[in-house]
């Protein structure tokens, strides 16, 4: 490579990490001159990339998905199958959060086939992606098979233990465990998650896990186990001024069919 490609894969680098830390927006306009003008590929998948996530992260969802599959292309072009994984998983994650099932499917399931045979920490990148799938299986009502895939996938981060990836996946078995009306086994992996979440300061996870403890205990038919969970809940709405009114209303409500766990 040359000077100028070295700096561009040494900016793209950095780049990712901030973008990871929320600070990427206002790299986003030297990320895409590089992605337009670079002459290397393996920089301009970095570039797609990392806009594609800063935008993300910013909920600019229309241009976040762009820049994915942009990325996906690249990195096809390039046969690197782990710069592709890390691109199928952004598409996938962004079509499950807009409910594109069949999508998010297809772009888990050719992630995973870039993991096969992984070892070590690609492990938990790995896990990571079959709970994706899980979850997308869960939501078009193979329970029994989103919850193999999300067991697998706890069994992973366990083992290696990925406390702050291990959270999210016990969120999505507790909802899958109340599809399941296991209620015992969603109630066990709904604190646990929820205890984790408080700790790795991840409020939308928080948020659903008081949603989904709220749900078992009216099924339970626990009314005031689940008022305290929906009153816990309002708290992360401070703005709102939910009422008891709303709050009657979220108990008349099953609620597994109104949260998105992917935002």
């Amino acid at each position: 490579m040359g000077e100028t490609d070295l700096a561009d894969r040494a900016f793209c680098n950095r780049c990712s990490v901030l973008v990871e830390l929320d600070q990427g927006a206002d790299q986003i306009p030297k990320l895409k001159e590089i992605l337009l003008s670079s002459g290397n590929t393996r920089n301009r998948f970095l570039a797609a990339y990392c806009t594609g996530v800063a935008y993300y992260i910013s909920e600019d969802l229309e241009r976040a998905d762009s820049y994915a599959r942009r990325a996906t292309g690249l990195a096809h072009e390039i046969g690197d199958q782990s710069l592709e994984h890390r691109s199928l998983n952004l598409v996938g994650t962004l079509a499950a959060r807009a409910s594109r099932f069949d999508e998010a499917e297809d772009a888990f399931r050719r992630c995973m086939e870039a993991h096969a045979g992984a070892d070590g920490y690609q492990r938990v990148m790995a896990a990571q992606v079959e709970d994706n799938l899980g979850y997308v299986m869960l939501c078009t009502d193979r329970i029994d098979e989103g919850l193999r895939c999300c067991e697998a996938a706890r069994a992973v981060l366990e083992e290696h233990e990925a406390e702050h990836y291990l959270y999210e996946v016990l969120q999505d078995l507790c909802y899958g465990y109340v599809l399941a009306d296991e209620l015992d086994m969603a109630f066990s992996c709904g604190t646990e998650a929820l205890e984790l979440a408080i700790t790795y300061s991840d409020e939308q996870i928080a948020k659903n896990c008081l949603f989904l403890l709220s749900e078992i205990a009216v099924r339970r038919g626990d009314t005031f186990g689940a008022r305290r969970y929906l009153h816990e809940l309002t708290a992360y709405y401070p703005e709102a001024g939910v009422s008891e009114e709303i709050i009657d209303v979220f108990l008349a409500t099953d609620l597994t069919t109104v949260v998105n766990l992917r935002g």
